[in-house]
Order: structure tokens, then sequence, then C-alpha cells
């Protein structure tokens, strides 16, 4: 099911709602740390910079045949964290690419750098999601067909 908002601060919202249930069932989350539009906003912006940095230093400490090519690409998130959370909720919709899975399934996907979020989990989840999400202050959430 595909669901989007019309502003980044509804989508936020939602995606903090989401990133909890992912990181409740375990999925392994990833993101790409590149834009095609500036992140402008200061604190997403700060936060991009921040996670850039540390995935370029973690990338440097590591021994050779651990090393990733880009050090930016498949970035791993810890969902079961705070600050993951918050590197979610603020940035997945905002880069080239997030994902999570659990196993081989595919649970949650990004539409590039659109508030476009695709949830592969069942529509019940996804309705209290939402609901927990509208509580927060969420106004604009919708399907996209």
């Amino acid at each position: 099911m595909m669901i989007t908002s019309a502003t980044d601060a509804d989508m936020e919202i939602f995606l903090t709602s989401v990133g909890e249930y992912l990181g409740r069932v375990g999925a392994e989350t990833t993101i790409d740390l590149y834009t095609d539009v500036e992140i402008s906003e200061p604190e997403p912006k700060r936060l991009f910079t921040e996670l850039r940095q540390a995935a370029l230093a973690e990338n440097s400490a590591a021994d050779t045949r651990s090393r990733r090519k880009d050090p930016y690409m498949g970035v791993p998130l810890d969902l079961t964290s705070p600050a993951g959370i918050t590197y979610f909720s603020r940035l997945a919709h905002r880069t080239i690419g997030c994902e999570a899975s659990l196993g081989r399934k595919l649970l949650f996907s990004t539409v590039e750098n659109e508030r476009l979020v695709s949830l592969d989990i069942p529509d019940r989840e996804i309705e209290e999601l939402k609901a927990q999400a509208r509580q927060a202050g969420a106004t604009t959430l919708s399907h996209v067909a």
C-alpha cells in the first residue's frame, strides 16, 4: 500500500510510527544518503550531515573486507533506538532511498525524494499506524491508488 502526505511534517509524524513498528518487528533498515533535491530545513539538514559523517567514519574504521564501496549507500539504521527513529522519520522520504526488510520480505520503501512510502504489512497494521499518526497531529495522510 502506498501512503503519502501533503506536508513533510505529517510524513515525519507518520514515519515515526512506522519506524517504531519496524523496530518492534525487527526489520533491517537501510538508507541511502544522497538526495536529488537539497535538504533546506534546518533539523533534517543537520541530521543528514551528521549521519553522512558517521557513515563515512564507520566505513573508514572498518577493516578492508567489510568496507562498502560507497559509504553513503545502504547505511544501516537502528530502529530500536530513539536516534534511529529520528533519522528515519526526518530523512527516509528526503533521500533517494530507504528500505526495511524482515528476512527476504521488503516491508517498507520510499520513492525517490518524495513524500510517498510503500508498505507491505497487513492493512490492519497500516490503519493503526495512520491512526497513531493522526492522534499525534498528522492531518494530510492518504492512500495512493
